[in-house]
């Protein structure tokens, strides 16, 4: 039984080493500056499947009804969008936090199981 638990423990520690590693590598792409601001808001918009966010080019649309100069329209853009770019950005950053967490704990969980059913035979 001990066994068991110990090849599940195994795959469970693959499982939450090889998602963890993912989402490293995918926020330090995006947290790089690899890809380009509106790229990214593109990706990060079609990627939060609640959010009301518009996309690039109705936003280029709504500042520029405001504006007339197209530096300033450039600016207001970038400047929204990298903020919502930022704000996304956390988000992914606390969530690799409290998988990890979660992952951590899972792992001790299984070793204390390990260790009293190997005390309990």
């Amino acid at each position: 039984m001990g066994f068991l638990i110990a090849i599940a423990a195994v795959f469970v520690g693959f499982a939450v080493f090889v998602l963890l590693t993912q989402m490293a590598v995918r926020n330090g792409i995006r947290m790089s500056g690899v890809i380009d601001w509106k790229t990214q808001y593109e990706l990060e918009r079609m990627e939060d499947a609640g959010g009301k966010q518009k996309p690039l080019a109705e936003l280029y649309e709504s500042v520029a009804e405001s504006e007339d100069d197209a530096d300033e329209v450039e600016r207001k853009v970038k400047e929204q969008a990298l903020k919502y770019i930022n704000s996304r950005n956390s988000t992914h950053v606390a969530n690799a936090w409290i998988f990890l967490g979660l992952g951590i704990v899972l792992c001790v969980v299984v070793v204390l199981i390990v260790a009293s059913s190997d005390s309990m035979m």
